[in-house]
């Protein structure tokens, strides 16, 4: 089963800049405060190098507990997911999103917080974001590629209303170089995860 680095996107919200007193959450992170419910599907490679799906599954993502410290402001998330054609207990995992809080009080930029690393989030327009980061090899792993190989993700994420609800429509670009067993070198880009989380409350 692929590993969660390689499977978990989050919710990824932003709001307008506002004045904040350090010991009270900001209402932009209190935004982020709800329960998401996704469906997702996961894409890598075949032996031939050819895209194929690897894995689908749903999830439910609950964010709470707003809180301030130091010089960020975030809440707490849990995650569980069911994969499809999978026995046993669905798979858990937790992590913090929020901001980076500027000198003046005000919110700055947007981060996302899992595995012990924090990635800066780029707002990109009112409704869309995107991060960067490079692809583990456990996750180039996960996704079928061989042993040395080397990558990097970007995932953008929109923010839509569809049929009254909060949906954030997730896609991650991946760009992978490996060395096949003939002992050349290959490069490709394709998309590896898609799929969105809607707000159910």
């Amino acid at each position: 089963m692929p590993t969660l680095r390689a499977l978990l996107p989050l919710c990824i919200l932003a709001a307008p800049l506002t004045p904040t007193n350090a010991a009270d959450p900001p209402k932009e992170v209190r935004a982020l405060e709800g329960t998401y419910t996704g469906v997702w599907a996961m894409y890598g490679i075949d032996e031939k190098g050819e895209v194929v799906k690897r894995a689908s599954w749903t999830d439910t993502l609950k964010a709470g507990g707003a809180e301030v410290k130091g010089d960020r402001a975030f809440v707490s998330w849990t995650c569980e997911q069911v994969f499809d054609g999978a026995k046993g207990p669905p798979r858990k995992s937790e992590g913090k999103e929020g901001f980076f809080l500027n000198k003046d009080g005000t919110v700055g930029d947007n981060y996302l917080e899992m595995f012990g690393q924090t990635t800066k989030v780029t707002k990109l327009s009112d409704t869309a974001w995107s991060y960067a980061t490079p692809a583990a090899a456990q996750e180039l792993a996960a996704l079928g590629f061989p042993k040395g190989a080397s990558g990097q993700h970007v995932t953008v994420k929109v923010v839509t209303t569809e049929q009254g609800a909060e949906t954030h429509r997730i896609t991650r670009l991946t760009t992978a170089t490996w060395t096949d067993k003939d002992g050349k070198e290959r490069v490709t880009q394709f998309v590896s995860l898609q799929g969105y989380h809607k707000r159910e409350k």
